[in-house]
Parts: structure tokens; sequence; C-alpha cells
């Protein structure tokens, strides 16, 4: 079977100010692996970013891309190919032009800023030891919490908790989740993390440094012989 399922739906970012945004999601599975579609718009910044990306068979980086506009203007776009050398990453962006990177190691996970991107670092941390933070070695394209500076390959370790399960209710339904801490960076506060299921699709995240409470609003999930994509039908989660 070439295509084993496929997972679509919005996240819309919520604030107590109001929403901040919303995040348009694509995710294909196939046995050789998967590819993560991500379309964003956040209100802060007045920002859009384009983003996807491939795992292999083993939830490994691939290959990714992302492109960032913010203001009505083209801050830049950058192209990354991954092997057990390295990583490569090609850019062009307005405030450092044409630049090419390569830095060395195996990454576990690559980092474009889409939400639905965490589910991706929830699957390199599985399920086991419940407690126990493991740090994951990847790859992003900006330190900033937005992710429109920089957009070249930048290494960061990421501290990753498996907390435990639980049924989680959202606007798209209520789900078996499995919950999760995010730590990017030693000064900044933890993140929340919600996933469903064997592909980690993603839920909700709270994070008090951005006071955001980011939730999965519409979701559909189809495999190749019920997909709207494939053969004309489709099932919703509601």
């Amino acid at each position: 079977m070439a295509y084993l399922r496929r997972h679509a739906g919005r996240i819309v970012y919520h604030h107590a100010d109001g929403p901040q945004g919303v995040e348009d999601f694509g995710i294909d599975v196939r046995a050789d692996g998967r590819t993560f579609r991500a379309y964003c718009e956040m209100a802060e910044g007045a920002l859009t970013r384009d983003a996807s990306w491939s795992l292999d068979a083993d939830l490994r980086p691939l290959e990714g891309q992302v492109r960032v506009v913010q203001h009505g203007h083209l801050i830049g776009s950058s192209w990354y190919h991954f092997t057990d050398q390295g990583v490569r990453c090609e850019s062009v962006s307005a405030s450092l032009g044409p630049t090419s990177k390569i830095v060395a190691g195996r990454f576990a996970y690559l980092g474009l800023h889409p939400l639905v991107g965490d589910g991706a670092i929830a699957l390199a941390r599985g399920t086991d030891v419940p407690g126990m933070e493991r740090t994951i070695p990847s790859i992003t394209c900006s330190y900033d919490v937005n992710g429109e500076t920089e957009l070249v390959a930048l290494p960061i370790e990421i501290g990753v908790t498996y907390l435990g399960k639980e049924d989680l209710a959202v606007p798209a339904g209520v789900f078996a989740a499995d919950a999760y801490e995010l730590s990017w960076q030693p000064q900044w506060p933890s993140a929340r993390l919600w996933v469903h299921g064997q592909d980690a699709v993603f839920l909700r995240l709270t994070w008090d440094l951005t006071g955001l409470d980011c939730q999965l609003e519409h979701y559909r999930e189809a495999t190749e012989s019920t997909s709207a994509w494939f053969a004309g039908g489709s099932h919703a989660h509601r």
C-alpha cells in the first residue's frame, strides 16, 4: 500500500486577548516514512510560515523547507538535507543573503516552528520511562520564539519528558492523549504538549512564555481506501 493513512487539520493559537493565529496542516504516512506540511498565519509580526519536511521509516528527518513572510515582505527561505554525516542547509534571507552551511552529526529532529512539528519530537522521544527527560539532538531554522530570524541550520538540544496518558478535550473532539513537557532553552519555562495516536497528531500546547494555548480545532483522518484525496471519501473526528 502506497499510503497507510493521512491526517489533516487546523490549529488555532488562543490568547487571553483573543485568537492570535491559525495553522493548517497535513501529514502523509507511508511505509517508508512520512511527510508534513504546515501553513501558519500569526498576528504578531503579521507573519506567515510555509513549511514542509519528511521523515524516514525510522522517524529521522530527511529533508525540509521553510519560507517566512513578515509584514508583506519575504524574510527568507531555507532548504535542508540530512544524512548520517550531517545536515546541509541552503538559504537566502533579507538579513544574510544567500548562505550555505553544513553541520556535522546525525540529528533526530528538524524544528521549523509549526506546532504540528512538535508532534514529531514526541515521536523522537517515545513513551518509555515516564518522568525522565531525554535530550533530542535537533536542528532548528531559528532560535527566536516565532521562528522568523536566521533561517539557517542551527543546532539545539531539546529536552523532552514523557508525562503519561490522559483523555483530552479540544474543540476538534475528545482524544486519548500522550502528554509531554518540552524545554527549548534553559532560560525559558517549559511548555506542555499533548498528542494523539501512533502518529503523534498535535492536540494542544500551552506555554507561559507566550501566553498561548494552542488547540486542534478541526481534524480529519483517512486511509488510502477512504481518503478524499485518493478515493473520494473521508471521515472526520469531531
